[in-house]
């Protein structure tokens, strides 16, 4: 068994977010995408992590909450999110995917993953298994870092 040092860790702990975004990145580019990244990253934490206030998202995605506010409107305008009130506290709202915002970054998913699957297929057994680990690590690692 290997023994990682903390240097070590820290390192591939560095790897790990720069290619994950790196490969996101790139794979949403490529998928032809005409709606901002920003607004599928919207629509993503709202299926994950359900309805929330829009200074959340904008904590979330490190971008002012004008800036949150205006993708907000623009998603709202599309009918991909809608906002209602607040269980938690009357004079607040948060924001709710609906079925159609749900259906877009599915179809966005889908579109990136067929511009992937060719060079996935390009792989050997064994590397698409590691793959299939890594990807199931990494679900298990962004929930864990929720949690805290």
């Amino acid at each position: 068994m290997v023994s990682w040092s903390p240097e070590g860790i820290d390192q591939l702990s560095a790897r790990l977010i720069s290619q994950g975004s790196r490969f996101a990145r790139t794979a949403s580019r490529k998928s032809g995408e005409q709606r901002s990244l920003i607004a599928l990253r919207v629509l993503s934490n709202l299926l994950q992590e359900g309805d929330l206030r829009i200074g959340e998202l904008a904590q979330r995605e490190t971008i002012t909450q004008p800036a949150m506010t205006a993708t907000v409107n623009r998603l709202e305008e599309d009918g991909l999110v809608e906002r209602r009130a607040d269980p938690a506290d009357a004079r607040a709202a948060v924001v709710h995917v609906t079925q159609a915002g749900a259906a877009e970054l599915e179809a966005f998913r889908m579109r990136a993953a067929a511009r992937v699957r060719p060079h996935l297929e390009r792989l050997g057994e064994d590397d698409l298994a590691v793959l299939a680990r890594a990807a199931d690590l990494l679900g298990d690692l962004a929930d864990r870092l929720n949690e805290r």
